[in-house]
């Protein structure tokens, strides 16, 4: 009897090892396929073009080609029953003229978001109310509009990146942009706060470069990514199209025009040369990325890839699946940190949820076909003849 109690014992701790946990995130991940039960419908007959999800994993937000902006209530849908999805907000008249290029929650509050245009300006938004309470106006098209995860003293700040070669930071406080960033030479299409230091803000533009700034110093360019971690100031041969950081901030993943994919460690701010092959599509526009999060164990960056969403390892640069299912150029994809599932929206007009197979899976139910392996699997078998 005592053997039995330690066996189940030492069961129970298995179950709740962190590394087994982990790998059990990172199978969900690797399973994702488009959801069978649940259809997200739209209000606009144009392209999304921006998507969000906020950290509480409740809400969808989206903005379109048009400046419309819609909200879905993602975190009460029926486990494996059919789900027609129609916005709980959906606001027409935005005060966006153009294109919504960026949108994004404010962080831990879903009280306010805040979203960029091609119509040279950044909104805040109020929820509650479903209009803008404070307007940016810049020079430029803005290409992208970006809040602190972190909070703390930067959590009032919006970085924006804009076409005239500048990185502004927007105060929602004094209702004023603070800060000029000056350091590229073409237009900016990125901007992403780091998630190790709550002062460090991270741009890529169509010049080639990635640059870190510490937004405290009147010098405020304190790092050039260099692909080849040299004294070159140029982190790919072309535009860079996306920027995306791990949970902790440790790496840094960055796509470009020269069809590479980068990792750099950010302890150092180098290149750690992981090969990812021939990785992302030759493209000067920007797409938005998305890394795991929940502590899966390997990471894994889901790259907007045309109409398909290419998923590589992040510690290999194994190229481990591409995700099919949308018929136009996909513009950006975003991950849910709450539970295993991933959104995109494309050119096609249409916005897509990915998760794990249901039960009815042939995997699960038993069909007599072969179980599906995934790149992870270990090669052990329980045969005695083999």
């Amino acid at each position: 009897m005592s053997n039995i109690c330690y066996l189940i014992n030492e069961r129970q701790k298995l179950l709740f090892d962190p590394k087994y946990v982990h790998t059990l995130r990172s199978n969900l991940t690797l399973s994702f396929e488009i959801s069978r039960y649940t259809t997200i419908q739209s209000e606009s007959k144009y392209a999304t073009s921006a998507i969000d999800i906020d950290s509480n994993g409740e809400y969808l937000l989206s903005g379109d080609s048009v400046g419309a902006v819609s909200i879905h209530q993602i975190n009460e849908l029926n486990i494996h029953s059919s789900n027609e999805l129609k916005p709980a907000c959906y606001e027409p008249k935005s005060g966006h003229k153009f294109n919504i290029n960026s949108i994004k929650w404010f962080p831990k509050d879903t009280g306010i978001f805040v979203s960029g245009s091609s119509d040279k300006s950044v909104q805040v938004w109020d929820t509650n109310e479903m209009c803008a309470v404070e307007k940016f106006k810049f020079s430029g098209h803005v290409y992208d509009a970006q809040l602190s995860s972190r909070g703390g003293k930067t959590s009032h700040l919006i970085a924006t990146a804009i076409s005239n070669h500048q990185v502004k930071l927007c105060d929602m406080k004094s209702g004023a942009d603070t800060h000029t960033l000056r350091g590229h030479t073409a237009a900016v299409n990125n901007v992403i706060w780091s998630n190790r230091n709550v002062y460090a803000l991270i741009s890529a533009g169509r010049d080639g470069k990635i640059v870190m700034w510490d937004i405290r110093r009147s010098n405020a360019a304190v790092h050039y990514f260099d692909q080849f971690n040299g004294k070159s100031e140029k982190a790919h041969c072309g535009s860079v199209t996306s920027l995306s950081q791990t949970e902790g901030g440790i790496y840094l993943l960055s796509s470009g025009q020269d069809e590479q994919v980068r990792c750099w460690d950010m302890t150092n701010g180098e290149n750690t040369f992981t090969n990812f092959g021939s990785a992302a599509t030759p493209d000067v526009k920007s797409v938005g990325a998305a890394v795991s999060f929940n502590a899966c164990y390997p990471g894994l960056l889901y790259l907007p890839n045309g109409s398909d969403i290419s998923v590589y390892d992040i510690l290999s640069g194994q190229h481990v699946t591409d995700l099919s299912g949308h018929f136009g150029r996909i513009n950006a994809v975003c991950y849910n940190k709450v539970i295993p599932q991933l959104y995109s929206c494309s050119g096609d007009c249409t916005i897509l949820m990915w998760e794990p197979p249901g039960p009815e899976s042939p995997n699960e139910i038993g069909d007599g076909s072969a179980p599906k392996e995934t790149p992870y699997q270990d090669a052990w078998s329980d045969s005695d003849d083999e």
